[in-house]
């Protein structure tokens, strides 16, 4: 068998692929070359811990972590340490699969 892929090129296949800016979130899947979510998210996770604030990801899942608080805060069901890792995990993942 040949490891050349024959499948025809399409125009959404001739685009690059797009990442995460800081006035909108594109989509992500094909950034990395892969569409492995474990994988995105590692290379993103890793790109936010040596870019720091710099990163476009950060202050959105920063945000997301504090509207996880403030909700943990405010429901009985919730606690503060728990919302604030459901509310950075979940802005977390939409950064990697916006959509």
């Amino acid at each position: 068998m040949s490891d050349i892929d024959t499948t025809p090129i399409t125009d959404s296949a001739r685009t690059p692929p797009m990442t995460a800016t800081d006035e909108t979130v594109k989509p992500t899947r094909r950034a990395y070359g892969d569409r492995n979510l474990v994988g995105d998210a590692t290379r993103e996770a890793r790109a936010m811990a040596s870019e720091g604030m710099a990163h476009p990801s950060t202050k959105p899942v920063l945000k997301g972590a504090a509207i996880g608080a403030v909700a943990g805060a405010i429901l009985p069901f919730v606690t503060l340490p728990l919302g604030l890792a459901a509310g950075a995990g979940y802005a977390f993942y939409k950064r990697v699969r916006p959509d």
